[in-house]
């Protein structure tokens, strides 16, 4: 019997930065709340931008933001991971004086910091995922000390830019993962999903076997395999489908949706 349900956002149940999701979700989460079902929204994003896509049940989920960095109820956060300073300044300098086509942000548990509330990354942070993120002028001299999550942003290729310099110099500092053709995520060590699945599957009493996930990307694959039954939508990555033991519908025919309503 599955009593933990947890899914990636973006790309599993919507389009990449957007706030716009099927109203059904609702109704069939209410569902499955209610049959004492635990809901977990587990993604990339911040808290705020979680709470409001799934504005209509917020406060009858759980939370695994940031990338696996945070896990919280809708009032107070259980488990949370930091980066090392000297880590996060490094993959800052890398980034300004490596990759001029891309920018980036950090993310502490309840808001982001970037250095251009003009840019295109501020913007659409702002306008489709609903972040708040806060300008300053130099994050190397922020007064911030609980930072969680620093993301290298490019429109179109991070994964490919990041791929020379960046990724070689950082991936035994750091997880990094893409969550998206645009991002590239880089958490605490030994941090991901799938950590954060196990400990709320210790904290809840719930083994793996009663443990539902959803994905489709890089990022995913260790929620994947944290859980006794797992699906990629059709529309993820190979890897991540050949990580899942289902596939289910893309994300615009509403794949994971469908999955959900066989549990009522």
């Amino acid at each position: 019997m599955i009593k933990l349900i947890a899914t990636d956002i973006d790309g599993t149940l919507l389009k990449d930065g957007t706030l716009m999701i099927d109203p059904e979700y609702m109704t069939v989460i209410e569902k499955l709340t209610s049959k004492g079902i635990i809901f977990v929204a587990c993604s990339g994003r911040q808290f705020i931008s979680e709470r409001k896509l799934f504005a209509p049940v917020c406060d009858k989920l759980l939370y695994i933001t940031d990338g696996g960095t945070v896990v919280r109820t809708p009032h107070k956060i259980l488990k949370v991971h930091t980066l090392p300073e000297d880590v996060w300044h490094g993959m800052c300098e890398t980034v300004r004086n490596e990759l001029p086509d891309c920018d980036y942000f950090i993310a502490t548990p309840d808001y982001c910091l970037a250095e251009d509330a003009g840019s295109r990354m501020f913007r659409w942070l702002t306008d489709s995922y609903g972040y708040d993120i806060r300008e300053v002028p130099d994050l190397l001299k922020a007064p911030v000390d609980n930072v969680i999550k620093f993301t290298v942003y490019h429109p179109s290729a991070c994964e490919e830019m990041c791929a020379p310099l960046f990724t070689p110099t950082w991936q035994t500092k750091a997880k990094i993962a893409s969550s998206g053709k645009e991002w590239m995520d880089c958490n605490p060590l030994g941090v991901n999903k799938g950590t954060a699945i196990r400990f709320l599957q210790e904290y809840l009493g719930i083994a793996p076997d009663e443990t539902c996930t959803f994905g489709d990307n890089l990022n995913d694959i260790e929620m994947l395999e944290s859980a006794g039954t797992s699906y990629a939508v059709s529309n993820a990555r190979e890897e991540v489908i050949a990580a899942a033991k289902r596939t289910c519908a893309p994300y615009w025919e509403n794949g994971v949706l469908q999955i959900l309503k066989t549990f009522l």
